[in-house]
């Protein structure tokens, strides 16, 4: 597959979560926070900035897409205290499956991870205690295929 074409299923892929996240947000937020409260209020705002992100990231080189961790990306951290590692891809709600690390944007992991780059140090605050994760590497990854994203220095 060219680079060209592989950009152009990106593109579209940010095209569709400008759709389904923008445009049609407040569907989305009702389909699965049906309940106003702190949580969806929570959710709303990383999804207002999230897609005001992809909008200016959409402006930008394709090159300049590579570093940063998008709904849909594949990223593996290094826990600093213990120096273990673990890759997540994270993916819309409906495309989750956490025992296979599929986890959602909006779970406390991958919402601490979205939208930061490639060799960021992150605290990540979780209902198992505080650690800090380095992400050491991001891709996009697509049925029989891996498309290398972006390594840290």
């Amino acid at each position: 597959m060219s680079h060209r074409s592989e950009c152009d299923e990106l593109k579209e892929m940010f095209m569709q979560q400008l759709i389904s996240l923008r445009d049609e947000k407040n569907q989305f937020l009702t389909a699965y926070f049906p309940n106003y409260g702190s949580r969806r209020i929570q959710v709303e705002k990383l999804l207002t900035s999230y897609t005001r992100m992809l909008e200016q990231l959409m402006e930008r080189p394709p090159s300049e897409w590579r570093n940063i961790v998008l709904i849909g990306c594949g990223v593996m951290v290094t826990y600093m205290d213990d120096g273990m590692t673990e890759s997540f891809t994270i993916v819309l709600p409906d495309e989750a499956q956490p025992d296979i690390n599929r986890i959602s944007f909006f779970s406390p992991i991958a919402e601490q991870l979205l939208m930061c780059t490639s060799g960021d140090l992150i605290s990540m605050n979780t209902n198992i205690g505080a650690y800090q994760v380095r992400i050491d590497r991001i891709w996009w990854s697509e049925v029989n295929r891996e498309v290398e994203r972006g390594t840290a220095p």
